[in-house]
């Protein structure tokens, strides 16, 4: 399931919901002011953990590169 980032329309609190794909707003609350419905916004993706074995198979593969 997927962390979706949503903001609330009335404090403006931005919260984040592990949710099924496709799975609305309708029933989230904001944790902060308890108004109903906020609004999905756009998060970038994270890829730390692709990034980080990159980076560990690089410094295996041409440690020269990293001296």
């Amino acid at each position: 399931m997927p962390i979706y980032v949503y903001e609330c329309n009335g404090c403006s609190h931005n919260f984040e919901v592990l949710q099924k794909v496709g799975e609305g707003s309708e029933k989230l609350v904001c944790p902060k002011c308890g108004k109903k419905k906020p609004k999905k916004i756009v998060s970038q993706f994270r890829t730390h953990g692709w990034s980080e074995f990159l980076d560990k198979m690089e410094r295996k593969i041409s440690p020269h590169k990293f001296k």
